[in-house]
């Protein structure tokens, strides 16, 4: 497991063949520059880098969707980035751990004063992709990431956040959390503090710690703000 702060916790809703499944859990971090820390993010890195490759050779073979495979490359370069990231100790980057020590969710992200922010890079584990074979359709990590940061992002005064999605189907999944565009290209925006505040809707703060967030089902965040359930 990665050491590091703590920002919060989740729960991923998990689909398999369209019937509900189990949630689940992960943790919300921004790991330290240890040395367990660096190796669990080596073996990370190369799972999701191993997942990539079998894809594109499946797509190769006409046996997976080419956008699947390029979503899994992106996936893999998105998690190495922010495992150099934490070797160089550079800010600013975050993860999502299972409880069984898998990394499901990695992103950097970027504070530019005075008052701006950007999310460079987001992804999930390439395995867990839609489309990708044998995922379990888990859903929620993402936006639970983007909680995250936007509570980082209003704790330091950010009012406006950037982004530019990697396809069509990244500016749907942006939009969905409130973004719209704001430049040439593809470039994305929320503004406001309002609206950077809003990026963290279906997630609650724990009563006892200002920073932690918890994000979800309903009903499993409101057991987690019990003392009894942590």
């Amino acid at each position: 497991m990665l050491t590091g702060k703590l920002l919060g916790s989740g729960f991923a809703r998990s689909t398999v063949g369209g019937k509900a499944a189990p949630i689940v859990p992960y943790r919300l971090l921004i790991p330290d520059k240890g040395t367990a820390n660096l190796q669990t993010l080596g073996a990370e890195s190369a799972r999701w880098k191993a997942t990539a490759q079998r894809f594109r050779g499946l797509s190769q073979r006409g046996q997976l969707e080419q956008q699947v495979a390029n979503r899994a490359q992106f996936t893999d370069e998105v998690l190495a980035t922010v495992a150099d990231n934490v070797r160089l100790g550079a800010c600013c980057v975050l993860v999502a751990e299972t409880g069984d020590g898998k990394i499901v969710g990695a992103m950097s992200y970027a504070l530019i004063p005075p008052r701006e922010g950007a999310i460079n890079l987001l992804a999930i584990d390439p395995g867990e992709l839609v489309g990708a074979p044998g995922s379990r359709g888990l859903r929620g990590i993402g936006t639970a990431m983007v909680a995250a940061v936007s509570r980082q992002f209003l704790a330091q005064g950010v009012e406006t956040v950037y982004l530019h999605p990697f396809d069509s189907a990244a500016a749907d999944f942006w939009g969905g959390r409130g973004f719209g565009v704001c430049g040439r290209g593809m470039l994305m925006c929320v503004r406001g503090k309002e609206g950077i505040g809003r990026l963290i809707d279906g997630c609650e703060a724990l009563p006892d710690c200002e920073t932690c967030l918890v994000c979800g089902l309903a009903r499993d965040v409101e057991a987690m703000r019990l003392p009894s359930a942590r």
